[in-house]
């Protein structure tokens, strides 16, 4: 029961913190940052042949998604062992 609260708690923070996103008008970037960005990426794409920069661009993100999985998981679990009565 406790934990149920915990949860709703938490979701209910989550959508408070999210809430200000919605009153946002859809926006789109301008012409000359669209054109600039792709600039930018076949330039990336000649260096990609003699350094995978887009692959440690991947694996950079699938480590620092891991390590905040695994930080998720020692603070709900830190939180739970804080609960009285539950070891």
């Amino acid at each position: 029961m406790i934990v149920y609260w915990l949860f709703k708690i938490l979701i209910y923070l989550l959508g408070l913190v999210t809430a200000p996103l919605t009153l946002l008008p859809v926006a789109s970037l301008s012409v000359n940052l669209t054109g600039t960005l792709s600039q930018a990426g076949n330039y990336l794409a000649l260096f990609d042949l003699f350094l995978p920069i887009s692959t440690l661009f991947i694996v950079f993100g699938i480590v620092v998604s891991v390590e905040a999985g695994y930080f998720g998981y020692k603070a709900v679990k830190w939180i739970y062992n804080k609960i009285p009565g539950v070891n």
